[in-house]
């Protein structure tokens, strides 16, 4: 799968906006001439529009993701393997178990994200964070950030900087995709490959 977001050459045939179940609000992405951009927004307690972006196909280990993306000030675009997806009870498809590799202005951190119903804050999603690894992003500059799926492990790439990380229990199938947080961020490509 490749998707190029310039205006006027991609569909939603292999994608869906889904949501964390952290955010209430459900905004789309705005259309640039050569990108998808979310926007800062007041309405909302975090103060931009977080968005996400998933395929609707399932994807297991030997698969490569990669995003060509940039960010302005404290924004974080990432790249996200979701569990599964599901409708919530207002319809909105959501997903609640999953991983975020992100790229942000000193590096790349990855966290575990999952979805409790019992837990009263933050949508009921608690996270933890498996890895950050600290080096200089320039913010306004197109990056390359991705992600290998082993059977058991990560191999994450950004720019010229490469890691990996081993996860015992990583998703046998998931949704790939990319998610807009913590800012302004741009995003040009998305690419799923075998590897």
């Amino acid at each position: 799968m490749h998707i190029t977001f310039k205006e006027n050459s991609w569909s939603m045939d292999n994608l869906a906006y889904a949501y964390s179940r952290r955010f209430d609000a459900v905004p789309v992405f705005t259309q640039y001439p050569d990108h998808v951009e979310n926007r800062a927004d007041a309405s909302v307690p975090y103060g931009w529009e977080n968005i996400s972006l998933l395929t609707r196909e399932r994807f297991a280990a030997g698969t490569r993701i990669e995003t060509r993306c940039a960010f302005l000030g404290d924004g974080a675009p990432l790249i996200t393997l979701a569990a599964s997806m599901e409708h919530d009870e207002r319809g909105v498809l959501r997903f609640g178990e999953y991983l975020e590799i992100v790229l942000y202005k000193r590096g790349v951190n990855v966290w575990r994200m999952w979805y409790d119903p019992a837990v009263m804050k933050n949508g009921g999603v608690s996270w933890k964070k498996l890895m950050g690894v600290e080096f200089p992003v320039s913010e306004g500059e197109i990056h390359t950030l991705f992600c290998e799926v082993k059977a058991d492990s990560l191999v994450i790439g950004a720019d010229e900087h490469r890691m990996s990380l081993y996860i015992p229990d990583l998703y046998p199938t998931f949704h790939a995709g990319i998610d807009a947080c913590e800012g302004v961020n741009r995003f040009y490509s998305f690419d799923v490959t075998s590897v």
